[in-house]
Formats: structure tokens, C-alpha cells, sequence
């Protein structure tokens, strides 16, 4: 896998009840976690504005509305 300039992360909003997406620009990459039911990425362990995150992602197994 390359690495990603730039990941669409999903993040709950409690105020909302809802989920949402943000681009997050990726300084520096340092792996990913796969689901175990269909081997795509889950979350991006990332380096991102100076700090390093988690960013999560939907896996190829999450529903679609």
C-alpha cells in the first residue's frame, strides 16, 4: 500500500447523533489495523498538524445508507 496524502476519517458526532467525515491530511503514516472479516483497513495510526492520531475509517463491512 502507498502512502495516503490525505485519509476521509469517520467520526461520531454526539451532538448530532450522527456519523461524519473528515479529510485528514497525513504528515507521516506508520501503519494501519485490518478488520478481521474482510481484511480492509479499519483505522491509520497517523501524524497529522504535529500530533499522532488514530483516524478511523469505514471497513469494506459497514453498511452503506
Amino acid at each position: 500500500m502507498d502512502t495516503p496524502k490525505e485519509i476521509n476519517s469517520v467520526y461520531w458526532n454526539s451532538k448530532k447523533k450522527l456519523w461524519e467525515y473528515e479529510i485528514v491530511p497525513v504528515e507521516e503514516y506508520h501503519g494501519s489495523v485490518d478488520c478481521q472479516y474482510c481484511n480492509k483497513p479499519m483505522s491509520h495510526n497517523i501524524k497529522t498538524k504535529g500530533e499522532f492520531k488514530v483516524v478511523y475509517v469505514k471497513c469494506g463491512c459497514s453498511r452503506t445508507s
